[in-house]
């Protein structure tokens, strides 16, 4: 009956050291916080990523002549001289 016994205390005295050596030890605690700062950094990355390509199709297009016209006259008003600009006022609340 004996041995039985030193085999069930060994069992739990091993897996009482491994749990100690993971958990206790600096270097894996380390190792997890890389781990899960790497993978933020990836998606990050990945957003920023995808951030520039939209900015590039952007610079693209106002690049193009077309593209400044349009931005010239939506956001500044400006118009040809040849061109009539008719300006509403926004309809009322009680007009809805």
């Amino acid at each position: 009956m004996k041995p039985l016994r030193f085999k069930f205390k060994l069992r739990y005295l091993l897996i009482l050291a491994v749990a100690a050596l993971l958990l206790g030890n600096r270097g894996f605690r380390s190792l997890v916080r890389n781990y899960r700062e790497y993978h933020r950094l990836s998606s990050e990355k990945a957003r920023l990523l995808h951030e520039r390509k939209d900015l590039e199709s952007q610079l693209k297009e106002i690049g193009e002549k077309p593209a400044i016209e349009q931005a010239a006259r939506k956001e500044l008003g400006l118009i040809k001289p040849e061109e009539t600009e008719y300006r509403f006022p926004p309809p009322k609340e009680s007009d809805k």
